[in-house]
């Protein structure tokens, strides 16, 4: 998913888990190196690197000057694609531009919420087990005077 897509995505409220992206993204990142790696080394010419150490053997499968020059562009540049991507993920991770001290006061408040919301559940629960038992025991005074009257 390209940036744009990103960030249409957000906007369209879609459900985003950004470091499960993030995961994506950097083994996609490590398929690209070793795919690069793979390609350079089956394609590659032999060059000559020093006057004293002559080229004993040539590369039959390796592609033209040209045609290497120009996908090792392209490689490259589908790597630095990818790295933008990566960073761009990075930089919408909550929390990544705050400092600790923010970080460590957003959780108190995060954790007091849900103590609070905790708390409500709690009475929720208690409130509703009383209503239970009231009911129950209207049910059960209701089955035993039908039960009288037949």
């Amino acid at each position: 998913m390209d940036d744009s897509a990103l960030i249409t995505a957000q906007a369209t409220g879609v459900h985003i888990d950004r470091v499960t992206q993030l995961q994506d993204s950097i083994d996609q990142q490590c398929q690209m190196l070793f795919s690069s790696l793979h390609y350079l080394h089956k394609k590659a010419g032999m060059v000559q690197v020093a006057p004293s150490i002559p080229v004993t053997q040539h590369n039959e499968g390796a592609d033209s000057v040209d045609e290497f020059t120009s996908r090792t562009r392209e490689i490259a540049n589908d790597i630095c694609r990818q790295a933008k991507k990566i960073d761009t993920l990075i930089e919408s991770l909550p929390g990544v531009s705050v400092s600790e001290s923010d970080q460590e006061r957003e959780f108190g408040e995060l954790r007091a919420e849900n103590e609070e919301a905790t708390r409500e559940l709690e009475e929720a629960n208690k409130r509703a087990r009383v209503l239970l038992g009231e009911i129950s025991a209207i049910l059960q005074s209701i089955a035993d005077n039908a039960g009288k009257k037949q």
